[in-house]
Parts: C-alpha cells; structure tokens; sequence
C-alpha cells in the first residue's frame, strides 16, 4: 500500500499532482506518476517536491500539461524564475469568476491607455505625467495577471472538456 505523502504535501508541486489525482489515480503516487513525466523519475521528483532539488523550467513545463495544471506556471514564474517579479499566483477559483474579475478590470486598462495615449501625444514625458507612469503601469499588470488568470481557466477546460 502506497504511503501517504507527508512533507512535499504543502508544496507547490505535490499539491498540484494530487489535484490531478482527483482525475487521474496515476498521479496518487511519484512511482505512477513518472510514467507522465519523461526522462523524470521517482527519485527526483521526490527531490523536487520536497524542495531539496530546484526543478527545472523543462520539468515544470511537463507538470503542468501533465497535471493540468496551467496555474503552476504563474506560481514557478513568480516564485522560482528570477525574471517573475512581475507575476502573481493564481488562486484557487471558479472559472467564471475570472471572467468576471477580468471583465470589471477592462475598465481600468481602458482608464489607463488613455492616460497613456494622452501622455504620448506630444512624445514628452513632463513632471505630472512622469508621476502618472507607475499607476499606468500597475494598472496593465493587473489587466495582465487577469488575462493570465482567465487563459489558465480557459486552459484547464480545453483539456477536461468541461468548465
């Protein structure tokens, strides 16, 4: 009888292989579950989900589409990469509330183009446009981290066949 997992549980990686256990018995333990990983094996995916090993960007990439688990990239991308600084977790949601998260941010995205459509007129930047920059800025990240949010629900579905 398999053990169940203890430590890696509370990692990024274990948790997304057991959500893909819920659809898949193959993925309840690192044995089986290497079968939908290649050129990984229990060993190191042990490594990697007990943190004691940094996992690749190319083992992450074979994670996710094993797991199904698009939100795995934002996490790794955030976390992991050192050129994430800008990325955020996805959290946990219903697919549809990315829809509407996404929807009620497009108003802010189009407050800010304009702002910037306004700043670029004249192609200088003076002393109140230049403090208006980093509110622009913040405004298309989030309208980007929403996009991101509503591809990876969009993601997850095309490979379940269902929201």
């Amino acid at each position: 009888m398999a053990r169940q997992v203890t430590k890696a549980l509370n990692t990024e990686y274990c948790k997304a292989r057991m959500r893909a256990a819920a659809y898949n018995p193959d993925f309840a333990n690192r044995q089986t579950a290497v079968a939908h990983l290649p050129g990984v094996e229990a060993d190191t995916l042990k490594k990697y989900e007990l943190e004691i090993t940094k996992t690749p960007n190319t083992v992450v990439a074979l994670m996710i589409d094993a797991y199904n688990a698009p939100e795995l990239k934002e996490w790794y991308c955030k976390n992991e990469c050192p050129l994430g600084y800008d990325c955020r977790e996805i959290a946990e949601m219903p697919p549809e509330r990315t829809v509407i998260r996404l929807q009620k941010q497009s108003s802010e995205m189009q407050k800010a183009l304009e702002s910037l459509i306004e700043i670029m007129q004249d192609g200088e930047i003076d002393e109140g446009e230049l403090r208006m920059l980093p509110d622009i800025k913040d405004a298309l990240l989030e309208t980007k981290r929403r996009i991101t949010e509503t591809l990876a629900a969009v993601d997850k579905a095309a490979k379940k066949g269902s929201f």
